[in-house]
């Protein structure tokens, strides 16, 4: 064949080539994430896999591979928010509501009933209220919704959930107006999108479990000497750099094992591109303005850990966990700048940050333990002074930190009132034992495998190899600005994300 009929044959193909992608309603330019499924998982051409767009053609959910999914948002916070309800109705219908609540206290307080009924009499009692919100919730509210005698387990919870509601809106003065405004958005868009909603209940979904949590555990943590109540409490995380990887990039993971209930089924790739400030990808699921595992285009990432300590205050929490992380993603680029963030800004529930810097200088990890009136710093070479010789740190390295439920900084646990009960130690020692088997070797791959430690059957933790994973295992290389993602059930493709 003549080289002129090849340049002809190439020049009709290039030719046919524009008119297909023009032929698309998306720009190059919209699909800013690379995503794509890990490498042992077939092809699929774009013609198989969908996607749709929100009303103002700028977000979408798109199917990466068969069942899972990104959703990009982009623009304002309301437009951001409007996008992520008109986009996830379903989600956001199902998590923002009062039966996901109850089901996560319930599954969150794993006990007989009668138990139960007891640990949330205690919590809901008048005089222990009085005392620990009675400076902003009126008196009359708090007679209407604490524990009589006649209540059962159904009506305690109901009361709950309706002072979480109150505390909610009490703390969203600690909001920044952005994430209200992102908040109202998603509302509006999964109300417009056939699923009505209301803000106060997506304002709950974001920022309701520190309200519970603070209220529950100072009840709670006294009795974990004598039984565990804690149902899934299994959160893991690790930050590795230098001599503990391959070519000293930084590397994180974390393990959000939460309840399955729902979030199994709408877990998904989220990528948020605002008007101001960082370019962030989460795993999480529409409903969400906050969440659990964020990676932004600085290299810095944000995980947080539920540790069960009485040094709370459900009172005044601030804007919660969720929106901290979510803060802390969006809007600062170096280790310390997170840090400080948390620390000197209002807390009532404690949590167990786990944070990542892979770029600009600070390069690094944390494990930030938190409550009410404490926030200590357990980096990478952190070592408890000689005389603690009860607070067991297994990891002893100085580029290698991990962390589970519990406190490890010298004495947190006094401070705070924390137990450390033994399902969390036994985690972390199984952590810890595996980040050093492999300490040299971690990249992106071998960190994946590192914090899905529990994959069933391993340590008989969980029973089947293709059960629902309870949230999402996330790991992320911080200095080449990749992740590796599992959610849906175990035996679920990994999904891989760059930004």
């Amino acid at each position: 064949m003549s080289v002129k009929k090849l340049n002809k044959i190439y020049l009709a193909g290039v030719i046919a080539l524009v008119f297909i992608i023009s032929g698309l309603n998306v720009a190059a330019q919209s699909i800013p994430l690379n995503t794509k499924a890990s490498p042992e998982s077939e092809t699929f051409s774009s013609a198989e896999l969908a996607i749709i767009y929100s009303p103002d053609g700028k977000g979408y959910k798109q199917e990466i591979i068969p069942g899972k999914y990104l959703m990009h948002l982009e623009g304002s916070p309301y437009e951001m928010g409007y996008q992520q309800g008109y986009l996830g109705p379903t989600s956001v219908s199902r998590l923002a509501n009062e039966d996901w609540f109850k089901h996560v206290v319930l599954n969150l307080l794993e006990a007989p009933d009668w138990i139960l009924l007891i640990v949330m009499s205690d919590i809901m009692d008048y005089d222990r209220l009085k005392g620990e919100v009675g400076d902003v919730v009126d008196d009359a509210t708090l007679r209407q919704l604490s524990a009589k005698w006649y209540d059962n387990l159904d009506s305690l919870l109901d009361k709950l959930f309706a002072l979480c509601k109150v505390l909610v809106e009490v703390n969203s003065q600690y909001v920044p107006q952005d994430f209200l405004d992102e908040i109202q958005g998603v509302a509006d868009g999964c109300s417009d999108a056939g699923y009505p909603i209301s803000y106060e209940d997506v304002l709950l979904l974001n920022m309701g479990m520190d309200a519970m949590l603070a209220l529950a555990y100072p009840v709670v943590e006294p009795l974990l000497f004598w039984i565990d109540l804690f149902g899934f409490l299994s959160c893991s995380g690790f930050v590795a750099q230098e001599d503990a990887t391959t070519s000293g990039q930084t590397i994180m993971g974390h393990h959000w094992q939460f309840t399955e209930y729902i979030l199994h089924e709408e877990m998904l790739v989220m990528e948020f591109v605002p008007n101001s400030g960082n370019k962030i990808i989460s795993t999480s699921c529409p409903g969400f303005v906050g969440g659990t595992a964020f990676m932004n285009d600085q290299g810095i990432a944000i995980s947080q850990d539920m540790v069960p300590a009485r040094d709370c205050d459900p009172a005044h929490f601030g804007l919660g966990t969720l929106l901290t992380a979510r803060y802390v993603a969006q809007f600062t680029n170096q280790l310390s700048e997170a840090i400080n963030f948390i620390k000197y800004n209002e807390r009532g529930c404690p949590w167990i940050y786990t944070i990542g810097d892979g770029r600009n200088g600070e390069t690094g990890g944390v494990m930030l333990e938190t409550s009410e009136h404490y926030c200590k710093e357990r980096d990478l070479d952190y070592r408890p002074p000689w005389y603690a010789f009860w607070y067991k740190q297994i990891e002893k390295k100085d580029d290698l930190v991990t962390c589970t439920n519990h406190y490890l900084y010298y004495d947190m646990n006094g401070w705070a009132d924390s137990t450390a009960i033994d399902d969390s130690k036994d985690r972390y020692e199984w952590l810890t034992n595996e980040a050093l088997d492999v300490y040299g070797d971690i990249d992106l791959e071998v960190g994946a495998e590192l914090i899905d430690y529990l994959h069933p059957p391993s340590y008989e933790y969980y029973d089947d190899p293709n059960g629902p994973v309870g949230a999402s295992i996330t790991c992320w290389d911080l200095t080449n600005l990749e992740a590796k993602v599992l959610y849906g059930h175990y035996n679920d493709q990994w999904v891989y994300v760059s930004l």
